[in-house]
């Protein structure tokens, strides 16, 4: 098993500073909101711990794998890797659908490199893929402190990661961090529905709607933005949305906390 540990500690990691709005509305004079607390990257590791023994399963039961090939076609990650030794980072790897979705489609066979808190669920990913034909490069670490160099991957891509962040921009910069000039940034998201509803009360997320989800990519400077509804399997729906973009080539990233700054401009 080709997993490679990285050593990190919760306290290395962005605290979690915020919480995650669960519902909000006005009773005459009365404005009532209900968040809950967003979980420490300890305890959410240890609850992927828990669940990597049924997590293929489930995604089997939901047809992610499925689910995730037309919205990789549709934002052409799929032409970005032909022709040359693409690398691909998945973050919150899980079991390995969004990989071996993308796969699925690639006439290449780009290198594919995979991180997650949960090292339990790595090794479920490594087993996935393996039977795929498959060998990844797996390292235990946090979306929001990516360990590779600035510059390094042709397509980035996580499926619902960001979503259980106090802070996701500060992973969707990360993410862009180790991007190459004109690499992909490819991202699935809990949507505001009957099925997300129920994923947020379960693993207190975000719901992110298009509008949302838009305006994140356009405020770290990202180009070409698209999305696509995502459709579930076993009943679940349309519960979640697919969001992609560019990183323009004239961009520079100046550190993991200063975010994306444009050539000749002064950061902010």
């Amino acid at each position: 098993m080709t997993i490679d540990e990285q050593k990190w500690t919760t306290s290395s990691l962005p605290a979690a500073s915020a919480s995650i709005p669960i519902a909000r509305g006005c009773i005459g004079s009365w404005e009532i909101a209900l968040r809950r607390r967003t979980r420490t990257a300890g305890d959410l590791a240890g609850l992927y711990d828990d669940a990597s023994k049924s997590w293929a399963r489930m995604s089997r039961r939901f047809r992610l794998e499925t689910a995730y090939r037309e919205p990789l076609f549709a934002s052409g990650v799929a032409e970005a890797l032909v022709g040359q030794e693409a690398l691909v980072l998945d973050c919150g790897v899980a079991s390995g659908s969004l990989s071996l979705a993308l796969a699925s489609i690639t006439t290449d066979s780009p290198e594919y490199h995979c991180i997650d808190t949960s090292g339990a669920m790595l090794a479920a990913a490594d087993a996935e893929l393996r039977r795929a034909g498959i060998a990844a490069r797996l390292q235990q670490s946090d979306i929001r402190t990516i360990p590779y160099p600035d510059r390094t991957f042709d397509v980035a891509m996580a499926a619902h990661v960001l979503e259980h962040l106090a802070e996701p921009d500060v992973a969707l910069r990360e993410m862009v961090r180790v991007l190459k000039p004109g690499g992909i940034l490819f991202a699935c998201m809990t949507r505001r529905f009957v099925f997300g509803t129920f994923v947020q009360l379960r693993w207190r997320t975000w719901m992110v709607s298009e509008r949302q989800g838009i305006a994140r990519l356009r405020e770290i400077g990202l180009d070409d933005i698209g999305f696509q509804p995502i459709g579930l399997g076993f009943g679940a729906g349309q519960a979640s949305t697919a969001f992609w973009a560019r990183k323009p080539v004239g961009t520079v990233r100046l550190s993991r906390t200063e975010g994306i700054t444009p050539r000749g401009e002064p950061a902010r």
